[in-house]
This record gives C-alpha cells, structure tokens and sequence, in this order.
C-alpha cells in the first residue's frame, strides 16, 4: 500500500473492455515519490489524500487481473503532525 495524493484524472481514447467505465485518476506518492496511475472507484477529488493498493490487491478490488493500482481510501489524517503540550510548566 502507498500513501499519495491525487493530482490530477485521466482520459483513455482508447481502453479495455473491462476498464470501461472505470474513472482513472493520477496519483503522487507521498513523499516526492512518482505518479502512478489508478483505478478509482470512491470518486475521490484533486488534492485528496488516498491509499492506494498496488499489484494483486489491487486487481482484487477492480475485479480485473489488468489493473495494477487501486485507491481504497480517502485518508483525512496521517498522524504526522507534532504534538504540542499547550500546558505551562512551572519549575
């Protein structure tokens, strides 16, 4: 699983059968990593931050032996921001 954020959607002029229909979106892996593309079944938007399974679990949640990149969550938090203790201390 990847951590990314959507940056963007992806028009096919052409595509399979089986991905008809499907929305595509790009997504950025988190940190600066690269773009891959993914299946989106959650409608997610731009700038949103999502999890996005790759390989065989993401052919599992497509339900299509070709799809190699999956979102399966909206993420609202990362837990990466610091904890501040607001409480003064007294010596």
């Amino acid at each position: 699983m990847v951590l990314g954020e959507v940056v963007g959607k992806v028009w096919a002029d052409r595509i399979l059968p089986s991905l008809q229909g499907r929305r595509l979106v790009r997504v950025r892996v988190r940190p600066d990593g690269p773009e891959l593309v993914a299946v989106d079944p959650l409608n997610v938007g731009v700038g949103t931050t999502v999890l996005v399974v790759t390989d065989e679990a993401a052919a599992s949640v497509a339900g299509e032996s070709t799809v190699d990149a999956a979102v399966v969550a909206l993420v609202a938090d990362t837990g990466t921001a610091e904890t501040h203790d607001s409480a003064p201390t007294t010596p």
